[in-house]
């Protein structure tokens, strides 16, 4: 009963040490950032650091190679679509990241309802979530100077936000 006893503890310290152990050298860090349905996003820039940067094909799908084991904050962006920030346990060779992006347009009501509650900070902090790669969008810039406005109404305020209608 005792060599049971130890072995069961022997080979729990194999599996913990196992499983803590890093690869050495670098592999393949690979992901699909999709919309909230399920549906790929293309063109979506995402960063894992330094030179460690890739862009998703037409199935939402990115490779970043030469990584090494560690934790990393993936960051991404794309036109029309929210910034991500996201946390990567990279210390499998195998490792496929799924990162959910929401799109500009599907926060807009948020937005909105934000606006009529006169909440013009949380307005502004959702809209900034899609402000990379977006700040030339017209929409986004819409938005933009209708929460300065509706914070501050002036009549510069008023003119930036008119002209930013005309840009539709």
């Amino acid at each position: 009963m005792r060599t049971n006893k130890l072995f069961l503890i022997l080979l729990s310290a194999l599996f913990v040490s196992c499983a803590s152990t890093k690869f050495e050298g670098t592999a393949v860090l690979t992901g699909r950032v999709c919309d909230m349905e399920g549906k790929p996003v293309p063109n979506y820039h995402i960063n894992a650091g330094i030179g460690l940067n890739a862009i998703t094909d037409a199935g939402g799908v990115f490779v970043i190679r030469d990584v090494s084991a560690g934790n990393y904050f993936i960051t991404g962006s794309g036109s029309g679509w929210c910034s991500i920030e996201q946390r990567v346990d990279f210390y499998d060779r195998k490792s496929i990241v799924c990162i959910q992006v929401e799109s500009l347009e599907s926060i807009l009501p948020q937005i909105e309802g934000f606006i009529k509650e006169k909440n013009f900070s949380a307005a502004k902090k959702l809209l900034y979530k899609s402000k990379s790669r977006n700040e030339s969008n017209a929409i986004f810039n819409c938005y933009k100077q209708l929460i300065a406005y509706c914070s501050l109404p002036s009549q510069k305020h008023e003119k930036a936000f008119l002209a930013s209608l005309e840009n539709f």
